[in-house]
């Protein structure tokens, strides 16, 4: 009687050995899909990514984002943090390069968001001039743990509790970090004319808000002084809001106007990227 009870009590615990041997070996196969892929096979017609190499767990990629000038290109290399399926999405660690622009951080992709988190690096000026046709300072932007979270409907925190203010609203939910530039002579064209003002070294200080029953991705632009140079306003529609201040247009020498420094004294609505359209 003693054998079979002992026998019995083994085989439970051989099925479940197997049973966990069977789960690890099918998420080790999963991980070990070429990402080439699953790219094909999920977004086979994408114009952003030109070539694919290595598997879900690291690989990397060549990518291209079609602008109205020569498309921009640049590469792509991740390595997985599965710890993040606790939380319903997929995360990785990113590296992004274009020429001289190197960026580092954290993507998660959820199933209604997708989110960066301290992401730091550079943009190099050579990147700036292929998304904006100006003649920009040869300086590069200093990009400083930018955070963002944008959500595409009603989505749910990490904590598992619902934003009530922000349920259905498509947009940025969440956002921090800075970007800080030195700044230089910038060639503005406009009408035929080349516009020319001095950018002072200034500060962009990134926070989410809402507005318009909408929310906001808000950029404010201050000197080295704190003092306000202007605000910037993105949607869930990549429509850009800019507001600039009598500061900063001071800095313009064909600009005459007269206003307190802080008082907004252009402001201009556009597509961010007017090559991409609104997506």
């Amino acid at each position: 009687m003693t054998q079979v009870s002992a026998s019995s009590h083994k085989r439970p615990r051989r099925k479940l050995w197997w049973l966990v041997g069977l789960v690890l070996f099918a998420l080790f196969a999963v991980l070990q899909m070429p990402a080439a892929w699953l790219l094909e096979k999920y977004a086979p017609e994408t114009p952003y990514v030109q070539h694919v190499s290595g598997n879900v767990w690291q690989g990397a990629a060549i990518w291209q984002i079609p602008l109205s000038a020569a498309p921009l290109i640049g590469a792509a290399e991740w390595s997985w943090q599965p710890w993040h399926l606790l939380l319903g999405k997929f995360g990785a660690e990113v590296d992004i390069l274009s020429e001289q622009t190197r960026l580092n951080g954290q993507v998660k992709i959820g199933a209604n968001s997708w989110e960066i988190k301290d992401m730091s690096g550079k943009i190099a000026p050579e990147t700036l001039t292929r998304v904006v046709d100006w003649q920009l300072p040869n300086t590069p932007i200093q990009v400083n743990n930018i955070s963002l979270k944008r959500q595409s409907g009603s989505d749910t925190a990490d904590n598992g509790s619902t934003n009530e203010s922000s349920k259905n609203l498509s947009g940025f939910s969440q956002a921090a970090g800075q970007l800080t530039w030195v700044g230089g002579e910038l060639g503005y064209p406009s009408g035929g004319k080349v516009f020319y003002i001095t950018i002072p070294a200034l500060r962009a200080e990134l926070s989410a808000e809402q507005k318009n029953n909408k929310n906001l991705l808000h950029i404010n632009l201050v000197n080295n002084q704190d003092k306000r140079l202007g605000d910037l306003y993105l949607d869930g529609d990549n429509m850009l809001d800019v507001s600039l201040t009598q500061r900063l247009l001071e800095s313009m020498p064909e600009y005459k106007g007269q206003a307190p420094q802080d008082t907004p004294v252009v402001s201009v609505r556009q597509p961010l990227l007017n090559g991409l359209g609104a997506r």
